[in-house]
């Protein structure tokens, strides 16, 4: 019964009028307790590959950043539909924010579908492309391919509860989560090593119990979607693609794409600046790659939340309440960063001995932590302010600042100072040993230099405040593409 009755307050909950920061409290702690069963779950594989070694470690590493490089290309359509459905709902207009949430759902699947097919395919020409396929192992190609098709279930889990969030309701979402990251945590174990009559898979177990957990997710979200127990109420029957809605989100959509694509391959090419350092430097990234994820799970919620809460505001043609917002988001988020780079700064070595054992890997990861802490911090507060530019449907702005940090500050950085770089692309080899050259030390350091620019760029434009005149939303071609809507009852 109260669980019944708080799943109908986030049915009706206006998040445009009251408190902010007690809407933003209302939207965000449920994204704060799925990002932190998200954030345990993402390293539970880290953790158990550990039991393995770091080769076993390093695979589940680089297997995770190609699968982040491949969802960017959807994940960019769950901006689009976020910033229209949110702007729908804030506007009134629940027929518009039904019919978008239909087009996601039908775009985003097929997208998926076609994209991580291509990664089951061509996992062993990825490794080879970096340069890491020596280093690490063949069980760590079968578990790349059983992550691709597990995160054709991810993809269905996430653009469903991205658009419940962008409803308002975070809650049903948040329950998804939990069952479905408990599921994979406690399959992980038994089908990793094997139990009673369950063969020993290795770490392609925990994949497989990662598609699993996300199936079970993905259910209850769409159960919500198609019961019309949340804001959005969503029936499949006689509906027709909207060209022009479609057109619109590939709009909004593709730059940031773009943005999550160079992010991701930006972190592929740091891997091949720190292979040939070999598998203990490679497990050290991966280790620190999941510790960040682990680190800002608080930071990355709000920031999600936030940006709902402006797409809605801006709805119903409320600017200043959508900037308050912002500037919320940002102290709770700055805070939350500050005291948590406190702690990896002074125990850096507890952190890293919660994944492996290995002596190198903890005396190489305390240092790296300790460089790379002022990247954590303003990798955090940007998030707030790029999720919120994003949801307004500005997606251009998040993009190009992106691409100066990374492409123009990172790399040529991380180049300068990791000095021995050997990297074969394509037959191509890159060579360079400077005096300025730190070692493998200098990847972190680039890492944090660039996640500063970053932050400064996006600020400026924040300030600003050209990103609350976007317009996202446009009308059905035509009355008739939209039969089987239905009306969120009242």
């Amino acid at each position: 019964m109260a669980r019944g009755r708080r799943s109908s307050e986030y049915a009706t909950r206006d998040l445009t009028s009251g408190s902010i920061p007690n809407n933003l409290w209302f939207l965000g702690w449920p994204q704060i307790v799925a990002g932190a069963a998200s954030a345990i779950d993402e390293v539970s594989d880290t953790f158990w590959a550990g039991f393995l070694g770091p080769t076993a470690m390093a695979s589940v590493g680089v297997g995770g950043a190609f699968i982040n490089f491949l969802n960017t290309f959807r994940t960019g359509l769950d901006t689009s539909a976020r910033a229209m459905v949110s702007r729908a709902v804030g506007a009134g207009d629940m027929e518009q924010a039904n019919h978008v949430a239909y087009q996601s759902l039908l775009i985003n699947t097929g997208v998926t579908v076609v994209i991580m097919s291509l990664g089951i395919l061509g996992a062993d020409l990825l490794w080879q492309a970096l340069g890491v396929a020596d280093a690490l192992s063949a069980e760590g190609l079968a578990y790349q391919r059983m992550r691709f098709a597990a995160s054709i279930l991810f993809g269905a889990n996430l653009v469903s509860g991205s658009l419940l969030t962008s409803g308002g309701d975070s809650f049903t979402p948040m329950r998804a989560q939990l069952v479905g990251r408990i599921v994979h945590i406690a399959l992980t174990p038994p089908l990793l090593f094997g139990f009673g009559p369950i063969p020993a898979m290795g770490i392609a177990g925990g994949a497989l119990a990662y598609g699993l957990g996300h199936g079970i997710g993905a259910y209850i979200n769409f159960r919500a979607l198609l019961a019309g127990s949340s804001r959005l109420h969503l029936k499949f029957e006689g509906l027709k693609i909207d060209g022009r809605l479609a057109l619109r989100q590939l709009q909004i959509g593709v730059p940031s794409a773009v943005t999550g694509a160079q992010a991701s391959f930006s972190g592929l090419v740091v891997i091949g600046f720190i292979a040939p350092f070999g598998a203990p430097a490679l497990a050290v990234y991966s280790v620190t790659q999941r510790l960040q994820q682990l680190t800002s799970f608080g930071g990355q919620s709000l920031a999600q939340a936030s940006g709902v809460i402006v797409g809605q505001n801006l709805g119903a043609r409320k600017p200043d309440r959508a900037k308050a917002t912002v500037w919320w988001a940002l102290a709770c988020v700055g805070s939350l960063q500050a005291a948590i780079c406190l702690l990896v700064f002074l125990i850096p070595e507890a952190f890293i001995f919660a994944f492996t054992r290995d002596a190198q890997v903890i005396e190489l990861g305390a240092v790296w932590l300790r460089v790379a802490v002022l990247g954590i911090m303003f990798f955090g507060v940007s998030n707030v302010l790029v999720s919120t530019i994003n949801t307004a449907g500005d997606t251009m702005i998040p993009m190009l600042t992106g691409l100066v940090s990374l492409w123009l500050v990172q790399q040529p950085l991380a180049i300068l100072l990791s000095g021995a770089v050997h990297w074969q692309v394509l037959g191509l080899q890159v060579a360079y040993s400077g005096p300025w050259a730190i070692g493998v030390l200098g990847v972190p350091v680039a890492i944090a230099v660039a996640a500063t620019v970053r932050f400064l760029l996006v600020f400026v434009y924040f300030l600003r405040g050209r990103w609350m005149n976007k317009e996202v939303l446009v009308r059905p071609a035509s009355s008739e593409s939209t039969p089987a809507i239905a009306a969120t009852p009242r």
